[in-house]
């Protein structure tokens, strides 16, 4: 009984020296500073008093041990420092979590989660500081967006800020996600720059322990390097892969160490390093899970680079799998063709035809037949929603083709939905509509028109068939919009097109824009139809220009006042809104006349508007940006930005053409 009193008066005395020695400080409590370099003169001269010459490291190192002082104020004095340190004591404190000491263990990890730090230093760029702001207190789904939002600023502007996050974010999701927007970031040309930004990271990584700081240190020795070190890269890979097979990390899995892959890959590829690229896929292509989900997924991403070996083995390792899918099956299919087994690739684009059949259906007995393409009665129309979604299955493996430049597999799709749907069902005149579409991108304007002939004609008689087709489609107007557009173009085609014919073509043209005024790339079809014989003409379709690019611009001033006042929350709805309206003005002024600069503004800004993750709204901005720098005179421009949208969608023909004709006028 008399032993526990004393240790008790003891601990009494203990506490009240505690109080006594805190109330001969300043007066209050050291302050937790936001950030390191807002520590106040008192803080830093408290924090580093006997230091002598000893490092930051060293301090913060001594003030943990501190941390586990019998003496109550040694502890608090030490805790109240280490906070000042902010994201200086990150680590030692991340480290401190797991020390022997209860007491420090305890400590450190009351400190992790009361630490108040501020994400961003004062050096960074504006964006960045926006970007971070009251980064620590968000939901993790929050601040993923915003580390996705560092990684796409342009000229390596958010890497420092990326490999703070890579080091100190405690979430291993959230941090290395962070050191994998690094890895994409392309290296700088200039060696000076390469080595001043290897610098920056090396500060303020240091002697990382976590993967994600040992990811960034060797995009660092890439960057003094210049090139990617593919032995050093596949070292690293190779100790994610035995922490997967050992089951060390529950946040390191297959998918995970599969994105490191293929953006240490894609990375290689545009350093000219394709084989050794190959070599470490194939490594780990047992990673990819036999699922049809992840078996297209990983196929597209090495059809989209050109690694066709890949896929290749990946039929080979699940050639059933492959043979029941048809998007899986094309894609084996395109990897034989590119590489130079022409015969098997067409066979396995015939057999992925059959995949999931259009079944043979009779119409009933009080059905009226609807016409094909060609407007004869059709014996096989849609009759039940099963096979509408069969159709439409089919129709997006066409959609695919298309965009991997497959245009003949694309066309064969189409057209046998189109023998199976008659006009009667929505994907029947979907269908149509999207190959009319592609036929136009040809330049086959002709058999364009053809494609759409039963629709419109079916319109033209059938007033309920318009509301019928309209519950189900935005309008059938725009559907006779394209078929007036590609019959004018049709008859341009033409190289001896009469007077009477240019006559016929405006007509179309005028008609085509009334059914679809949005639709800006007939009304300048239409500024450039030439006829010497109607000055009226043209100061017609200027004067339609201009009203339209005064709405356009009232539109972009009223939406950019609206994102000044709206929630952060919901800005992202109106800057979709805001960069097509941009894109949209910019267009058509570099297409006809008006204010150049001002256009080239605008593509620009709609261009950063774009994310990295919607390649074909992004390729357009890039496109619509070339044809600014083209009309500004600024030929050089044009043709390297154009470069950079056909990089995105290098199978569009409309851009393709579009830089043919930058580059003779470059000659």
């Amino acid at each position: 009984m008399t032993n526990l009193v004393r240790i008790d008066f003891q601990r009494v005395v203990a506490f009240c020296l505690g109080l006594a020695v805190l109330a001969c400080q300043s007066g209050s409590q050291v302050a937790v500073a936001d950030d390191p370099g807002n520590r106040t003169a008192t803080d830093k001269q408290a924090a580093g008093a006997g230091a002598g010459d000893q490092s930051t490291d060293q301090i913060i190192a001594e003030l943990i041990e501190k941390l586990g002082s019998d003496s109550y104020a040694t502890r608090v004095r030490a805790r109240n420092l280490l906070k000042g340190y902010g994201l200086e004591a990150f680590g030692a404190l991340r480290e401190a979590q797991f020390h022997t000491d209860s007491e420090i263990l305890a400590a450190a990890r009351y400190l992790m989660r009361s630490l108040q730090v501020s994400w961003s230093k004062e050096y960074d760029p504006k964006e960045v500081r926006e970007i971070l702001q009251e980064y620590g207190a968000q939901s993790e789904t929050e601040r993923l967006g915003r580390i996705e939002l560092l990684g796409q600023l342009r000229g390596q502007m958010g890497v420092p800020a990326l490999a703070r996050l890579a080091e100190f974010d405690d979430k291993p999701l959230l941090n290395r996600r962070a050191a994998m927007l690094v890895l994409k970031q392309p290296l700088p040309a200039d060696p000076a720059a390469r080595t001043q930004l290897a610098e920056q990271i090396e500060s303020i990584i240091g002697e990382s322990d976590r993967d994600a700081g040992k990811w960034l240190l060797a995009y660092a020795n890439d960057l003094r390097a210049g090139s990617y070190s593919a032995e050093q890269w596949r070292e690293l890979v190779r100790q994610q892969r035995h922490k997967v097979d050992s089951g060390e990390s529950a946040s390191i899995t297959s998918d995970s160490v599969i994105q490191l892959i293929r953006v240490l890959a894609t990375r290689a590829i545009a350093e000219q390093s394709r084989q050794p690229a190959i070599e470490l896929v194939s490594e780990h292509i047992d990673l990819v899970a036999p699922t049809a989900l992840d078996l297209a997924e990983h196929s597209a991403w090495a059809i989209r680079h050109g690694l066709f070996p890949i896929v290749i083995s990946l039929f080979e390792r699940n050639t059933h799998a492959f043979h029941e899918n048809a998007e899986l099956l094309y894609s084996a299919a395109q990897a034989f063709d590119e590489s130079g087994d022409a015969v098997v690739g067409q066979q396995l684009a015939t057999d992925a035809l059959q995949i999931n059949p259009l079944p043979e259906i009779q119409p009933s007995d009080d059905e009226e037949t609807p016409d094909g393409a060609d407007g004869q009665p059709q014996a096989n129309p849609v009759t039940d929603q099963k096979t509408e979604e069969i159709a439409y299955s089919h129709f997006q493996v066409a959609t695919m083709l298309k965009r991997r430049g497959r245009f003949d597999w694309a066309e064969r799709e189409l057209t046998t939905v189109i023998e199976r749907c008659g006009i009667e069902s929505i994907i029947g005149v979907i269908v149509r509509r999207d190959l009319a579409m592609m036929y136009g991108e040809q330049l086959r304007h002709q058999e364009a028109t053809a494609v759409l002939d039963p629709i419109v004609d079916r319109a033209k008689k059938d007033r309920l068939y318009q509301a019928r087709m309209s519950n189900g489609l935005s309008s059938l107007n725009q559907i006779s919009s394209l078929h007036h557009f590609e019959s004018a173009l049709a008859l341009l085609d033409d190289q001896q097109t009469a007077a009477a014919d240019i006559d016929k073509v405006k007509m179309l043209l005028k008609r085509a824009y009334e059914l679809d005024n949005k639709n800006i790339d007939i009304l300048i079809k239409m500024y450039r139809v030439d006829d010497p014989s109607d000055p009226d003409w043209k100061n017609t379709v200027v004067k339609q220009i201009t009203q339209n690019c005064d709405n356009l611009w009232r539109t972009i001033m009223q939406l950019k006042a609206k994102r000044k006042i709206i929630p952060a929350e919901l800005a992202s709805q109106f800057e979709a809104e805001l960069g097509d309206s941009l894109n949209h003005y910019a267009w058509l002024v570099a297409n006809t006349e008006g204010d150049f600069d001002r256009a080239l503004k605008s593509a620009l800004e709609s261009v950063a508007m774009a994310g990295t993750d919607d390649p074909v709204s992004r390729s357009a901005r890039l496109d619509t940006c070339a044809r600014c720098y083209f009309a500004l005179g600024q030929v050089d421009e044009a043709i390297v930005t154009q470069q950079e949208a056909l990089r995105l969608e290098p199978f569009s023909l409309p851009m393709i053409r579009q830089l043919e004709e930058f580059k003779s006028a470059q000659k």
